[in-house]
C-alpha cells in the first residue's frame, strides 16, 4: 500500500511539472527574440528555443520555418526585421512537420508552403505522429494543421526570381520528411543538427523517426553538397554558425555523427 501512495504520488508530481513547463512553453513562444542579421537581408528570431529565419528577396519576402507561436508574434518580428508584412511572403519553407516548426504557417495567406512530402499527412493533421512522445507534445502545444500547396520529393531547386533560387535536399530520419534548404550560400537544417558550443552536433534521439536513416542522411547532404560555398548552417534550435564557418563546422559535423 505504501508503494502504491508513493507512486501515486510521483505520477501526481510528474504530471504538475509536465503542465507547468507546458504554459511556461506557452507564454514563452509568444515572446520574440530581437531579429538578429545572419547576413545581408538575412534575419533570425528566436522564441521558446525555437528559430525561424526570414530573408528579403527583392520585393517578397521568404521564410524558413515559422516556429512554435500560432498567433506568429516571431514571424511578425523577423518581417519588421526586413521591412516586411505577412501579405510580403509568398514562400514558406519548413524543414519538418513539428509543431515548434510549423505553428504559424496557418496564418501567411497565400505563401506556398513547401514540406517534404512524408511529412504532409502530419502536418495536415490526417496522420498521428508514431512516437507517443511527439503526439503528447503536439497535442500540448495545441498546433494547427496546414494545407501544404507544394510537396516536396527528391532533391528540388524552387526559382525566387532576382536571380536567387532555394535547393531543397531531403534529409528523412529525424521526421520522414525532413528537408535541408540551401539559399544564398546558408544552409537551414531545422533539426537535423542542432548548434551548441561552438559546433554543429545531433539533437535528442527520442524525438526521431529514425536516428540510423539520419546518420545516412548526413553523408548523403555532404555529398549532395560537394563543393558548394557554405557560408553558415542554420539550425532549427541554437541558431546559425558563425558567417564563414559553415562548410568547416559542417564537415566537422558530418565526420563525428554522420558516420
Amino acid at each position: 500500500m505504501r508503494a502504491l501512495r508513493n507512486l501515486f504520488a510521483l505520477v501526481v508530481i510528474v504530471v504538475v511539472l509536465g503542465a507547468g513547463a507546458l504554459v511556461a512553453f506557452r507564454v514563452a513562444r509568444t515572446k520574440p527574440s530581437n531579429p538578429e542579421e545572419i547576413k545581408p537581408n538575412l534575419v533570425a528570431v528566436s522564441s521558446a528555443g525555437s528559430y525561424l529565419y526570414a530573408a528579403r528577396v527583392g520585393q517578397h519576402v521568404i521564410l524558413f520555418d515559422t516556429g512554435a507561436d500560432p498567433a506568429g508574434n516571431p514571424v511578425d518580428t523577423a518581417l519588421a526585421g526586413l521591412h516586411a508584412g505577412r501579405n510580403d511572403v509568398t514562400d514558406v519553407f519548413l524543414t519538418h512537420a513539428h509543431g515548434d516548426h510549423t505553428a504559424a504557417a496557418s496564418g501567411l495567406g497565400n505563401a506556398h508552403l513547401h514540406l517534404g512530402q512524408e511529412d504532409v499527412p502530419y502536418a495536415e493533421g490526417r496522420v498521428p505522429w508514431d512516437s507517443l512522445l511527439v503526439r503528447v507534445m503536439a497535442k500540448g502545444m495545441g498546433t494547427p494543421s496546414i494545407n501544404v500547396s507544394s510537396p516536396l520529393s527528391g532533391v528540388q531547386t524552387i526559382d525566387l526570381g532576382e536571380g536567387k533560387t532555394v535547393k531543397a535536399i531531403p534529409v528523412p530520419g529525424h521526421t520522414p520528411g525532413s528537408y535541408a534548404y540551401l539559399y544564398d550560400g546558408v544552409l537551414f537544417v531545422g533539426d537535423t543538427a542542432v548548434f551548441k558550443q561552438g559546433r554543429l552536433d545531433h539533437g535528442p534521439a527520442l524525438f526521431n523517426s529514425n536516428t540510423d536513416q539520419m546518420k545516412a542522411s548526413i553523408n548523403a547532404l555532404k555529398r549532395e553538397l560537394n563543393g558548394v560555398e557554405i557560408g553558415a548552417v542554420c539550425t532549427g534550435h541554437g541558431g546559425c554558425t558563425p558567417l564563414g564557418l559553415g562548410r568547416t563546422l559542417l564537415d566537422d559535423f558530418v565526420g563525428r555523427v554522420g558516420g
